[in-house]
This record gives structure tokens, sequence and C-alpha cells, in this order.
């Protein structure tokens, strides 16, 4: 296991606690993260890439908030249109043009409480390296 320290912390200035709008920040650690099989970085996209191309994706945390999980999940997940996400059945609007939507619509796999602020990466569609596209923010539910 690794264990790396915050060295400084940029919470993007427009965040809204209540909207959740512009929920990401950016975290610079005390010392390089070693690369491995549980460790692998994924590359941040310029605004050129068509992420709603992207099939392969998934999403990782650490569960739910009521119990200790000490082994990270993982998923795999689709993106959804946020049309889809923002009608009357779903999410009635709430989704804004910056967010995305990932998972199933007949449910079943998603994130849950415990899972913000990680990540949703997809893979290139031709190569084998993957794309950072998302930062879990929040949801409605677990596994909905």
């Amino acid at each position: 296991a690794q264990v790396c320290h915050i060295k400084h912390l940029l919470v993007h200035e427009h965040y809204s606690n209540i909207t959740k709008r512009n929920d990401i920040a950016l975290l610079e650690l005390d010392q390089p993260v070693q690369c491995g099989y549980y460790v692998q970085l994924a590359c941040v996209p310029n605004a050129s890439l068509r992420v709603s191309a992207l099939t392969n994706c998934y999403v990782s945390g650490w569960g739910g908030h009521d119990c200790k999980i000490d082994i990270l999940q993982e998923a795999r997940v689709r993106l959804i249109d946020a049309k889809l996400c923002n009608s009357r059945q779903w999410y009635q609007g709430a989704i804004h043009s910056h967010n995305l939507c990932a998972g199933y619509p007949q449910g079943g796999i998603d994130t849950c409480q415990g899972d913000s602020g990680g990540p949703l990466v997809c893979q290139d569609n031709s190569a084998d390296y993957f794309w950072l596209v998302g930062v879990t923010s929040w949801g409605r539910g677990c596994a909905r």
C-alpha cells in the first residue's frame, strides 16, 4: 500500500455546495505515486475528445459509508444520454451541460455514497489507455 499526503488542495473557484456545480478539486501530492497493477494513470482529455463516443467505461470507489470496506470496488458502466437522465422519470432536469450521467437505464450497477471523488474513466476506442472523463459527485440511491 502507498500512503501519500496532500501537499496542496485547490477547490474549483465556482464550486456550489447547493447545486453541486463545479464539484471538482485538484490535489498536489507530497510525492509521486508508484504505478503498478493497482495504481495506474489516466489521461486528461482535451476539448477535441468526443466523450460520448467512448463505450468501455468504469467507475471505482470504496462503496457505502456505513461500513468500512478495504477493497476498492470497480464497475463497468455506460455513458447515458443527458436527455434520458434529465427526463421526468430520472433527474428532472438536474443534469447540467457540464455533467455526465453513467450507469445503466435498468439500474443494478452504479456508484454509492462513499464513492464521491472517484474516477469515471473510459478506454480510448483505438488504444489501450484510459481517459479520465468524470468524477463521481452525486446521484439518487445506490445501484438505481
